[in-house]
């Protein structure tokens, strides 16, 4: 009795002995208890997304601006990598948790034995033929008194969870990029629109002024400060051009590589 009460008494002992200390969340720096405009972040979930990150894309409503982050998103290769570190930590997390069940195998084996004639002295077919089976079980288990299995399933879970947040944070980024992209090019594109209107109204104006200077009425500083605007306006169509431009070659890159 006494014996196996040591015996108890030390594999206590042991499993207290687990593998390094309980995780602890570092202590982060502290948040309000409420964001502005959190009621957005309610909604649920959208392809991946939290709502509250697809509505600022989504709430244009622009049927050209959702497809360009589909595509964005279906071919960008950082989010292929880190999907497949994502389904490579599951894979793992699965492995580690199979250590905490018993291992059970097994395997069997059927067939015949056919001895020679000189080795069976000439006996018939039939007293040669012999059939063999054997049969093998094994269970193992592993005690995990020390907590290395669950240390391990911890550490897997902490990597998936973490892979899980990268492949959400690549995502945004993307969204991020491409609406940016796509909103300077419509900004663009808008400008440019309203200084060419603006240009032609200002070369009117100043033929005009020129043709009354020409008459006699006026005088050079009205000609000299309407030219100068409208010199003005026509260097900023080039500017707008140029970023149109741009844009235009960033969006026509589906990957969107090295966000």
């Amino acid at each position: 009795m006494k014996r196996r009460i040591s015996l108890l008494a030390v594999t206590l002992a042991m499993s207290a002995c687990v593998v390094g200390p309980d995780f602890r969340q570092p202590a982060s720096t502290d948040l309000p208890e409420r964001f502005a405009r959190a009621s957005a972040a309610r909604a649920g979930h959208v392809d991946g997304i939290d709502s509250a990150d697809a509505t600022f894309w989504r709430g244009f409503g622009d049927p050209l601006l959702s497809r360009m982050i589909g595509d964005a998103l279906d071919a960008n290769q950082d989010v292929r990598l880190a999907v497949s570190r994502y389904d490579a930590s599951n894979a793992l997390l699965a492995q580690a948790k199979f250590d905490r069940y018993p291992t059970v195998t097994a395997n069997g084996e059927i067939g015949h034995q056919l001895l020679s004639r000189n080795q069976a002295f000439g006996a018939p077919r039939d007293a040669r033929d012999t059939p063999i089976s054997s049969e093998q079980f094994n269970a193992t288990w592993e005690l995990d008194l020390f907590g290395r299995v669950r240390r391990s399933v911890e550490a897997s879970h902490a990597d998936t969870t973490a892979s899980a947040a990268d492949i959400r944070a690549m995502r945004i980024a993307i969204v991020a990029n491409v609406a940016n992209a796509y909103v300077d090019l419509r900004g663009s594109q808008t400008r440019l629109h309203i200084a060419r209107d603006n240009a032609d109204n200002q070369r009117q104006t100043l033929a005009l002024i020129e043709d009354r200077l020409a008459a006699g009425r006026g005088s050079d500083l009205d000609a000299a400060r309407a030219r100068a605007q409208f010199e003005s306006t026509t260097s900023r169509i080039a500017l707008y051009e140029a970023s149109i431009g741009v844009d235009e070659h960033r969006l026509a890159v589906p990957d969107w590589t090295r966000t």
